[in-house]
């Protein structure tokens, strides 16, 4: 029901934004950021109580300080490939954003084999190529504003080329997957057909929306809202935390990170202008992205372990 409402939503603005009223851009990047600091930070902000209930689950001890250490680890470690390495640093976020993406749209199915991973993965990069290779035009100069961005314009200029080829093998690679994924798990049902014609409709909204206000739609309103509506549902399955203590914590670190992006920010002059803001979040989310990512796949990896063993019961 709750993806239903989100397509109507996405639908509704592209009325608005097409025959309506047209957004300006600073418009849209008002909408984007108002919407990083409600949903967008806040969906991640549970962390720490995530990996507390995986504790509980796998019976294990739960140390805070080494949750921080391992948690902060991850983040500087991948912080300094974006760095050092740019090129490889973005395509291993594009990867890891794509399977996280995927593993939040489809943990209804079953993703534990090497085909279901492949098929999680695909769905990431359609959804990820849509926003960014379809609106390519708007994305290459907030990538040429950066030093790496200028060394590496052979590979800007390449992707600018041949992005719809990469969009198109970006979708039959999905297809592909799809079809293998329902083939092996048969039979097919009522859920799969829902899944295809809502993953079209959501195609759709992103490809006629501008970037921004796509990624905004995207990450901030569909991924985030679903993911909070798994992290509570996880974490409110035993009553070990009540939604009181869920959105307390969940306020307390989405602070701490804001404070920590901006403070990432102001080092780099983040405040320049709107797209220079714009790029150092999208650095931010990227660099958040390698420790979140992990906590959310053991959490998914979780629910699917305990549907499955309700099923065979």
């Amino acid at each position: 029901m709750i993806r239903v409402l989100l397509l109507f939503l996405g639908f509704a603005f592209l009325i608005v934004q097409h025959y309506i009223l047209p957004l300006s851009g600073q418009s849209q990047f008002i909408i984007f950021l108002t919407g990083i600091v409600l949903l967008g930070v806040p969906h991640g902000a549970a962390d720490l109580l995530v990996a507390t209930q995986q504790a509980v689950d796998n019976k294990h001890t739960f140390k805070i300080s080494r949750f921080f250490l391992n948690y902060l680890l991850r983040l500087f470690l991948f912080g300094i490939v974006l760095w050092c390495l740019p090129l490889t640093g973005n395509i291993l976020f594009i990867f890891f954003a794509a399977y996280h993406f995927g593993e939040t749209d489809l943990n209804t199915f079953k993703t534990n084999t090497v085909s279901g991973k492949l098929f999680v993965t695909s769905y990431g990069l359609i959804i990820l190529g849509i926003i960014l290779l379809a609106h390519f035009e708007e994305v290459q100069p907030l990538l040429q504003q950066f030093d790496a961005g200028l060394q590496y314009s052979w590979f800007i200029n390449f992707i600018a080329k041949y992005r719809y080829a990469i969009l198109s093998f970006s979708g039959l690679l999905f297809f592909a997957c799809t079809f293998f994924n329902f083939l092996i798990n048969k039979p097919v049902t009522q859920i799969q057909g829902q899944f295809l014609v809502q993953f079209i409709l959501l195609l759709f909204i992103l490809y006629n929306m501008p970037m921004v206000m796509g990624f905004t739609f995207y990450f901030i309103l569909w991924h985030s809202v679903l993911s909070l509506r798994n992290i509570v549902g996880y974490l409110s399955k035993d009553g070990l935390f009540s939604t009181r203590i869920i959105f307390k914590q969940i306020i307390l670190y989405s602070l701490l990170a804001m404070a920590g992006i901006a403070l990432f920010g102001l080092t780099g002059f983040m405040f320049v202008s709107n797209n220079g803001m714009l790029i150092y979040i999208f650095l931010g989310l990227a660099v958040l992205t390698a420790p979140h990512m992990q906590i959310m796949h053991d959490m998914y990896k979780s629910i699917r372990s305990s549907t499955d063993a309700v099923v065979e019961t």
